[in-house]
């Protein structure tokens, strides 16, 4: 089983702050990441993985992002 993390992107950053999630599954990756959200108020996007697979891309709508996720990707064939 491959870990789920969230790659942070903050405004005027170079680096990234990366972190993992203790979850089993990734319905409960996708609700772990919004709450992951909420303590980085200046974030600027949120990316969600399980391991090489990028799930989601969570935007600050604070910084003019829609409120939604901006994409949810599809499973690899």
């Amino acid at each position: 089983m491959s870990p789920y993390y969230c790659i942070v992107n903050l405004p005027g950053v170079p680096a990234r702050e990366i972190a993992v999630l203790a979850v089993r599954d990734e319905a409960s990756a996708g609700e772990d990441l919004v709450r992951f959200a909420e303590r980085w108020p200046g974030y600027e996007t949120i990316a969600l993985y399980s391991g090489e697979r990028a799930i989601a891309v969570l935007a600050n709508p604070a910084l003019g992002f829609p409120a939604d996720r901006l994409c949810d990707l599809p499973e690899a064939a």
